[in-house]
């Protein structure tokens, strides 16, 4: 098996992080940061203008919180 292969305990351990994540930061490159923010939404966060939210070269740095926690 090589480092490129995702093994499904592996995948379980990811899915188990994601459901159980209050915030996460993403490095997203330029061009799927619509995308992104679109799986986010579909998986409960929602993304939160912040320090941490900053434009790199090549990325944009996002912060997302939990939709429960965010105050409208």
């Amino acid at each position: 098996m090589t480092s490129f292969q995702t093994t499904v305990h592996e995948m379980n351990d990811c899915s188990y992080i994601i459901k159980n994540a209050l915030s996460m930061e993403l490095r997203v490159d330029n061009s799927k940061v619509d995308h992104i923010v679109e799986i986010m939404e579909d998986l409960g966060f929602k993304g939160k203008n912040s320090w941490a939210s900053m434009q790199l070269s090549d990325h944009t740095v996002i912060e997302f919180w939990k939709k429960e926690l965010i105050k409208s």
